[in-house]
């Protein structure tokens, strides 16, 4: 008989991911169309930039051999330097006058690698982290590897109520548990999964809140700015980072996975000096340091100048699909009593909720009535931690893979399936 395999307590703790079972369920389903996967659209991918890049980089034997190299564990000085500034242009900061944190900045395989770096610096089991509800469901997959807690607060039309984290701040500090919490996880632009952003009142405040609230040691603010840039007016206000001059609150992750390309799975994050060295040495036992070689792209992309049209092209893109799905949403759901949606300024998720009491979960009616339907969502429940509650009557849908005619279509069968659920007999 086989020896027994002993696993680690985390691989233990570990479920399969959620994202996982609905991508199975898509590829058993003929002509599916998914409104589950949040990824980018398929046709604006940017061919020719990068092909231009590539090509200027392989032009240059010099430069072309410094692509295949390795690199370094924190990331490319020139690259690093580059998206400084990028973040300069965004908060509309004179040229020049962020420079001093780019020993602060790590360029990362994706801002999935530093969210994860950052919970493996911060978490032990049992810690406790703050997140919106509902909130970005893969980040929860991490924290259930680390043995955190995630405790959720309520959100509104502006974001993340104010009010109710500072009611679960004294619940915790109540119970004897402050000590616990880490940091709180939010992404104030676009969100995943409502598209929602955090209203710009609330922005100052709330770094200015968790401050007051390290009492007995630092609570961070994780600043997932993954959709920052995909505002459809292409104005948005200035981030929670610029909130934080001093660089001690506020932990910025970014990626170039939504608003460039996310096969080069090239990410950035900014981090106060006390988490520069930890994070480092845990990345250097990860992976050396980020592909040089699509660092060595992005850099090229971003001195050239093509990165900024194509970001223009993104959000008329998904403006426009954006459009497609609330007329869809208005056609087909517009008489349901007690069915609502979000109407996003940006990014590429809808927020639907279904009349109160229904289940919108995998074991519920809708869920397996819309795929005899041809069409897949993604249950809110997954978006929910475990404390203090799941909405159930919740679904996150995604118009960013999917064309314009396969969107409207797809909301037709999610109407029809919704009708055969309400009234069976009809």
């Amino acid at each position: 008989m086989p020896a027994k395999i002993a696993l680690s307590s985390s691989s233990r703790r570990t479920s399969e991911p959620l994202i996982s079972d609905l991508m199975q369920r898509a590829l058993a389903t003929p002509n599916l169309i998914s409104l589950a996967a949040g990824f980018v659209d398929q046709a604006s991918l940017p061919v020719g930039a990068v092909l231009q890049a590539a090509s200027a980089m392989f032009g240059d034997p010099v430069e072309g051999r410094r692509s295949l190299q390795y690199g370094t564990t924190r990331g490319d000085f020139l690259l690093r330097r580059r998206v400084v500034s990028l973040l300069e242009q965004e908060e509309v900061a004179q040229p020049g006058s962020f420079q001093d944190i780019v020993p602060r900045t790590i360029i990362t395989t994706g801002s999935q690698q530093f969210l994860y770096l950052i919970s493996e610096v911060l978490l032990d089991p049992g810690d406790i982290v703050l997140v919106e509800a509902p909130t970005y469901f893969v980040f929860l997959g991490i924290l259930e590897s680390r043995g955190a807690r995630a405790i959720g607060v309520e959100t509104d039309e502006g974001g993340l109520r104010l009010d109710a984290l500072e009611r679960t701040l004294e619940e915790i500090d109540a119970r004897g548990e402050l000590h616990r919490v880490k940091f709180l996880y939010t992404i104030p632009e676009h969100s995943n999964p409502t598209g929602l952003s955090l209203a710009p009142e609330r922005r100052g405040p709330l770094v200015a809140l968790l401050r007051s609230w390290s009492k007995r040691q630092r609570i961070f603010i994780v600043e997932d700015a993954a959709y920052r840039g995909l505002g459809f007016d292409g104005v948005e206000p200035p981030s929670l980072w610029s909130h934080d001059p001093g660089g001690e609150t506020v932990i910025l992750a970014r990626t170039f996975s939504k608003t460039f390309s996310p096969g080069l799975k090239t990410g950035f994050g900014v981090v106060p000096q006390a988490l520069l060295a930890p994070i480092l040495d845990l990345k250097g036992n990860h992976d050396f340091g980020t592909t040089h070689f699509a660092q060595q792209l992005v850099e090229r992309v971003l001195a050239d100048g093509a990165y900024f049209p194509h970001l223009h092209h993104l959000r008329q893109v998904y403006r426009r699909k954006r459009d497609v799905v609330l007329n869809a949403l208005d056609e087909h759901l517009g008489d349901h009593e007690g069915v609502s949606w979000t109407h996003p300024q940006g990014g590429i998720y809808v927020w639907l909720t279904l009349p109160e009491g229904f289940d919108t979960g995998r074991d519920g009616p809708w869920f397996p009535r819309c795929l005899q339907h041809g069409v897949l969502y993604v249950p809110g429940a997954f978006a929910h931690p475990a404390e203090p509650s799941r909405a159930a009557n919740t679904v996150r849908l995604c118009y960013g893979v999917p064309g314009e005619a396969e969107l409207s279509e797809g909301v037709r069968r999610l109407a029809a399936a919704l009708t055969e659920c309400l009234d069976p007999v009809a």
